[in-house]
């Protein structure tokens, strides 16, 4: 399995206070930036790897994607991630995105951020969102 530090009691602990953290996306500096960039996610299915708490999978939910699938290598990412989504729409699941597979043709949008530095094969990853 890859990389996982964030199930580490003492290192989630420290970052469960970073701003990204506290604040969400408007806690990331480079938020504005990324948000400019986005087509708009209405009615598409979206796929967010290394989800997180699932700030950007509730952003593309709440901005009417058909379809949200967060993914994360950390348990306890995926516990923070349930507990702060309210209502319908997300699907949150454990996966290695570094042995991730995708049937064709199944997404719309891909995003992540702070994930794909973890990875040692970004190209295989890279050939399978493809």
């Amino acid at each position: 399995m890859s990389q996982n530090i964030y199930d580490d009691p003492e290192f989630f602990a420290g970052y469960a206070t970073l701003d990204r953290s506290v604040k969400g996306l408007d806690g990331a500096p480079e938020w504005p930036t990324i948000q400019a960039m986005l087509p708009s996610l209405q009615g598409k299915n979206i796929l967010d790897l290394g989800c997180g708490y699932g700030w950007f999978c509730r952003y593309a939910r709440d901005n009417q994607a058909a379809s949200v699938m967060g993914l994360d290598i950390s348990q306890k990412m995926l516990t923070q991630a349930h507990s702060m989504t309210q209502g319908n729409g997300i699907v949150y699941q454990r996966e290695d995105i570094e042995t991730l597979t995708l049937p064709p043709n199944s997404f719309d949008l891909v995003y992540s951020s702070l994930a794909l530095h973890y990875l040692h094969d970004i190209e295989r990853l890279f050939v399978t969102i493809y």
